[in-house]
This record gives structure tokens, C-alpha cells and sequence, in this order.
């Protein structure tokens, strides 16, 4: 039975000098790989940055807002009442 033929790397590959250029080759490639992969990470944060800007941008300005003066009502309340299950009877 005949043996498969050998693959374009392999045969590339076999060959004395080939393995260092190769090498460089695929590093360069990786490198190239990961430095696209932080430019994109880096455009996306960039993007979402830019974007939060533009919308706080369009907001009008804040509201001013009158909230209840809570001191007095919380010195003249009533402690809590405890915590009672669902089962349990009130006391009597």
C-alpha cells in the first residue's frame, strides 16, 4: 500500500535551512496576531468611552429635586416591629 503524500509543510519542513525562516515566520505572524487583537481592544473601550460622552452631552441638565426632611420623622417613629414566620401565632 502506497504511503500518503507528504504535506507542502512537511515537505518545507524536511528541509535543512527551512526551520529558522519558518519559525520567524509563524512568530511574526502570532505577533502581528496579538498586537490587532489589543488595537481592536483598545478602539472598543475607546468607542464606548466616546459614546457615553455623546449621550451625557444630550442629556438636559439634572433636575433639582425636594426630598423630605427624614430627620424628625425618624427620631419620633416607633422601633420595628419583630420578625414574626408566616406560621407562627401572633402571641396573645
Amino acid at each position: 500500500m502506497p504511503e500518503p503524500r507528504r504535506s507542502r509543510l512537511r515537505q518545507l519542513l524536511e528541509r535543512p535551512g527551512a526551520r529558522r525562516p519558518l519559525g520567524r515566520a509563524v512568530a511574526s505572524l502570532l505577533g502581528a496576531t496579538v498586537v490587532s487583537i489589543g488595537v481592536i481592544g483598545a478602539l472598543v473601550i475607546w468607542h464606548l468611552i466616546r459614546r457615553g460622552q455623546v449621550i451625557r452631552q444630550r442629556l438636559g441638565p439634572p433636575r433639582d429635586v425636594g426630598l423630605p426632611d427624614l430627620t424628625e420623622r425618624l427620631a419620633t417613629s416607633r422601633p420595628p416591629a419583630p420578625h414574626r414566620s408566616p406560621r407562627e401565632e401572633p402571641p396573645s
